[in-house]
């Protein structure tokens, strides 16, 4: 009878400790519920985020072979460390054969100024043989109207005179001939002084193609373009790397968040507002972050192939908007961050 009643008590104490275990699951369960209709009610939750940082392939610009590599995997670089240098002296060479033709065309230049120099002295003597030919031809002139009237006169013959009007038509064409020298001369100084504009015009075009033949040997040393890690590296000294090739890629120091909210979020959501953001690869670390712009479109509008429901058959589809979301913090775990990481955004209803 006794170990009847004791088991009775037992029985009993172990229903009332199932009972209240069941009641506190209930009361727990009633309580977590509650939170959670609270807390969406007056949140907007989204786990489709991630990290973001530019990731700028570095390309060659120039055929040729890698003479040295001068970063490691994973290093961080300055904007302008030299990365990759090529083997330079084939454009070296170009160059130099382009600073010759630049030195050539410029004697040239110098030559066509001296023959314009040359010509107009040329020119300048003529004109003062051409007054001393006028000179003669005048006193010719005298000299031969003289005799003509002494003839009339009898007072001098007739070989006289002849020998007076051969001096004097020998002076006429004296001094036309020193007319056209000086007509030709003229026309030699235009045809030099129209020949320097085009040597001015073949140095510039010289000057382009040296201009040119150095930019391609500065494409020979490749810099970073910003502060930033680089990614893998695939390069060895030796290997032939091609024109627009992609030798490496250089990730941002700049970071933020892209979450893609549901539309139905959107309304709750304004630039300037803070949000919470949590990061998979950080336990018990809350990041704080600003929203800085909302995307013009849904993501599916910027695919390659956008969606088109004007054709077949249409299903609803709740769409998703990016939202770039801004970093507030600046510390360390911060920084461990990475493009790609998951995360998951919290933003309180305004």
């Amino acid at each position: 009878m006794v170990k009847i009643k004791n088991e009775t008590s037992r029985n009993k104490t172990f229903h009332i400790i199932i009972t209240s275990i069941a009641c506190a699951l209930v009361v727990s369960g009633v309580i977590l519920g509650i939170w959670f209709y609270v807390f969406n009610s007056n949140h907007e939750e989204t786990n489709d985020a991630q990290v973001e940082q530019y990731v700028t392939p570095i390309m060659s610009r120039i055929t040729g072979y890698v003479q040295e590599v001068r970063f490691d995997e994973n290093q961080f670089v300055h904007k302008g460390d030299t990365l990759v240098v090529i083997d330079n002296r084939e454009y070296k060479s170009k160059l130099n054969v382009a600073l010759a033709d630049v030195q050539s065309a410029q004697q040239s230049s110098v030559v066509a100024e001296k023959n314009v120099a040359t010509t107009a002295s040329t020119t300048a003597i003529g004109e003062s043989q051409l007054e001393a030919s006028k000179s003669n031809l005048w006193k010719t002139k005298l000299e031969y109207e003289r005799y003509k009237a002494l003839v009339k006169e009898e007072a001098a013959t007739s070989q006289q005179l002849e020998k007076v009007k051969a001096d004097y038509e020998s002076a006429q064409a004296h001094f036309q001939e020193m007319k056209e020298r000086i007509h030709s001369s003229n026309l030699s100084t235009s045809v030099a002084e129209a020949n320097v504009p085009t040597t001015q015009t073949n140095i510039a075009s010289r000057q382009a193609v040296a201009d040119n033949a150095a930019l391609f040997l500065s494409y020979t040393i490749i810099t970073a373009p910003y502060d930033g890690w680089v990614g893998k590296r695939t390069l060895q000294p030796g290997q032939l790397v091609k024109e627009g090739q992609s030798l490496l890629s250089i990730v941002s120091k700049e970071k933020w968040i892209t979450a893609n909210f549901k539309e139905t979020q959107l309304q709750y959501l304004t630039v300037g507002q803070e949000v919470r953001i949590e990061a998979d690869a950080i336990n018990n670390k809350e990041f704080t972050g600003i929203i800085t712009s909302l995307s013009p479109a849904s993501g599916a509008r910027f695919s390659l192939l956008p969606p088109d429901n004007a054709t077949g058959n249409f299903v609803k589809i709740e769409q998703r908007i990016p939202v770039r979301i801004q970093l507030k913090d600046n510390d360390k775990q911060a920084d461990f961050l990475r493009a790609g990481m998951n995360i998951t955004v919290i933003a309180e209803h305004h």
